[in-house]
């Protein structure tokens, strides 16, 4: 008989065996065990692909933000600083033609 081709019980000697159940049935249990396993592991690998669709969905909406906040931040101290430039420049000085005082007619 050729080495590949041993049936299983050559290759597990019944005599040095801890289990007492039939092969048949501990074949089934293992392969249970496996699959259960499997699944869980499954259920596992979904989880964390989840999360990290998350973890990347909130990274790309915290640099919207981010950059929207940086944007109006360079307006806002765009704004001021108009706003310090116009204070500081004096009022514009009446020309000579209009009166500084409105006059009334009284008709």
């Amino acid at each position: 008989m050729e080495p590949h081709m041993a049936t299983l019980s050559e290759a597990v000697p019944q005599e040095s065996s801890s289990y007492t159940s039939p092969l048949r049935v501990l074949a089934r249990s293992f392969q249970k065990s496996r699959d259960r396993w499997k699944q869980k592991y499954k259920g596992l690998q979904d989880r964390i692909k989840a999360f990290r669709t998350e973890v990347r969905d909130l990274r790309r909406s915290r640099d919207r933000w981010q950059a929207k906040a940086d944007y109006l931040k360079r307006q806002l101290d765009e704004l001021r600083a108009e706003a310090r430039r116009s204070a500081e420049q004096p009022p514009p000085a009446p020309s000579p033609r209009s009166s500084p005082l409105p006059t009334r007619h009284w008709g």
